[in-house]
This record gives structure tokens, sequence and C-alpha cells, in this order.
């Protein structure tokens, strides 16, 4: 019995001799391509390039299983149109590469609520390619969400409201993301340049401390399938969000300030503060929706950064996860014009 015979025809969307397409889930999120390890998969990725990224615009995301760590460069590189850097970005990240980055480095003991890359900016990468380096043992799942459900199920109320009066996004750069960690310099007038192109205004504070704000839109359209998406990340950076765990998480200290460890807030567009109650009926739809896998050492998960959203759980012992971003939505529509 070959390897593609494990799974029933029922279970598999596609069956063929070099590879099987199947659903891990009723969500059909996400879709779990499987391939021969024999295949050549830089040339099958970009032959079939065109289905794959209409497929991806169907369902959100796909989960390339059992792939060695040589294929990830083949897959993106057949996927992707031009990878995308993480200079001024909110995670915690290092850079292994010219092109690929740890996964967040926030705490392994707490969760991070699921959100788009940088979709508190005026420019978002499309895809993002997640590859699982060495496998967690204990939780550590990715999970992911897809922001379009999200939008029909919230209460009419709330979406109004977001749309409508959109977001303020306050950044500061506390525990160990600094300013000059997060852009990749130390000059102060190249950061400038940087937020001034991305339309975020910059406020230098005592001690060589740095608080950016942003207004952004909540709700986007998405520039290939034309459907409205939940795209905002209100639940994760809002006050509310900040508890006695993640105090613990991250004091050094009894000296340390709420204002230190979490520097971040959104309120309103017109800078009204956002009730606590909101934030928490927004995290709630998304909790629901979101699904989950435990990750395989090679495994690939591909997400179209518009339509679906991601997170971390919270894990124990070693966890290697490696991120590329692709193919600027501004460039995108630049090209597009």
């Amino acid at each position: 019995m070959s390897k593609f015979d494990r799974l029933s025809q029922a279970q598999a969307v596609v069956q063929a001799a070099e590879h099987r397409e199947f659903f891990l889930n009723d969500a059909r999120l996400p879709l779990v391509v499987e391939v021969d390890p024999d295949l050549d998969l830089g040339h099958w990725v970009t032959q079939h390039k065109p289905r794959l990224r209409r497929q991806l615009s169907e369902y959100g995301a796909l989960l390339f299983r059992g792939l060695k760590r040589s294929s990830f460069e083949k897959v993106f590189t057949g996927l992707a149109d031009q990878a995308v850097d993480y200079r001024g970005g909110a995670a915690i990240r290092s850079r292994v590469d010219s092109g690929t980055y740890t996964a967040s480095e926030y705490p392994e003991s707490l969760d991070i609520r699921l959100h788009s890359e940088f979709c508190y900016s005026n420019d978002w990468p499309m895809l993002l390619f997640f590859f699982c380096d060495i496998a967690p043992r204990d939780r550590g799942q990715t999970p992911i969400v897809d922001n379009r459900k999200v939008m029909r199920l919230l209460p009419d109320d709330v979406v109004r409201q977001f749309r409508e009066r959109g977001l303020l996004y306050m950044r500061g750069y506390g525990y160990n993301r600094t300013w000059q960690r997060s852009y990749e310099t130390d000059s102060r007038a190249e950061v400038e340049e940087i937020c001034a192109r991305e339309g975020r205004r910059c406020e230098w504070r005592e001690n060589d401390q740095l608080r950016t704000f942003e207004r952004r839109e909540a709700v986007a359209r998405h520039p290939g399938t034309g459907e409205e998406v939940w795209f905002n990340f209100a639940h994760g950076f809002h006050i509310s969000r900040m508890d006695d765990d993640i105090r613990a998480a991250l004091s050094t200290s009894d000296d340390d300030s709420d204002e230190a460890l979490w520097p971040n807030n959104v309120y309103w567009g017109d800078g009204e503060e956002i009730d606590g109650d909101v934030i928490a009926t927004v995290n709630e739809i998304v909790e629901e929706q979101a699904v989950q896998f435990d990750w395989q050492e090679g495994d690939l998960l591909v997400v179209d950064n518009m339509i679906c959203g991601h997170g971390r759980r919270p894990y124990s012992g070693e966890r290697r996860i490696l991120l590329k971003m692709a193919d600027s939505f501004l460039q995108g529509r630049t090209a597009d014009a």
C-alpha cells in the first residue's frame, strides 16, 4: 500500500500519483498538500502555481506536509513573487538570513492572539510562509482563523463602529523589543524616514524611547477576491490585554511599570478610548472560529495574510518555526494600476 492510500477517497480532495490534497477539519482550513518525497518539488510548485494561488484565495491557507528543510526555499520561490522584510514589525523576531526570520520570540508561556501580519500598517505582506524546523512536543500550535468568517459572525453594531470610526494604533517599544531591534538600525533619522514613508508618526521620549501612532482602517477589501475581511489587531494591542500572566512573564523587577511592559494601545480613529467589552467580544468570536493542528517537522504553512489571521499557543521545551513573507500589498496595487 502506498503512502497515499492511507486516506479514504471520501476524505481526499485530490488523490493523484504524485500528491494528495485533504482537510484536517470540517472548517476546511487549512488545505493539506502532501507530495511524494521523490518529486522535484520546486518544479512541481512552479508548474502548479496558478492553481495553488487560487486555492490560497479560496481556503486561506495551505499546509505542505513532510518537506525537507531545503524544500522551504523551493516552495517559497515557486509561490511567491517577491520577498518582504520585517523592519518595523510589532513582533519580537530575529533575522536568520536575508529573507528568513524566527517566529515570534514572545515569552513561551504566553498566548499570542490571532492577527494578520502588519494589519496595523499601510502596507503588508500578502503571503506568509511558516516552516516547522523543530516541532514542539508540548502545545505551541499556530492557530489560524478565516477573517471573512469573523466579519460575518461579529455583531452588526460592532462591525459598523470599526468600519466607520477606524483605529489609531499606539506602539511603544518595551520588554526586549527596542526600536533599534524592531527597525534594525541605531539611526533615529532612518527610523523617522521609514515611519514617514508608512504614514506613521514618531514621538521621541526621554531615555531614548520611541512611541509611534498610525491611523488605519479596521476592515479591508482583498485585492484579488474583492471580499471584505476583518483586518485589524485591536484585540491584541488594547490595554485590556494586559493581565497578571503577562505582567509576571515580562517583568524582571518590582519597579517595572505596566507602561514599560505593555507600551501599546489602540483607540478609535478619533483618539477616543475603546471599551474593553467591545474588545472582549471581538476576541471571543476570533477564538471561537480559530482552528489549529499539531506541528510536525517539515510542515510548511502558507497563509493568505488578508484572508487568515494566525497566532501562537503557549508551549514549553524546544520549538523553532521559521518565517518568510512575500508580495507587498502596496506594490501589488501599484502593479495593477
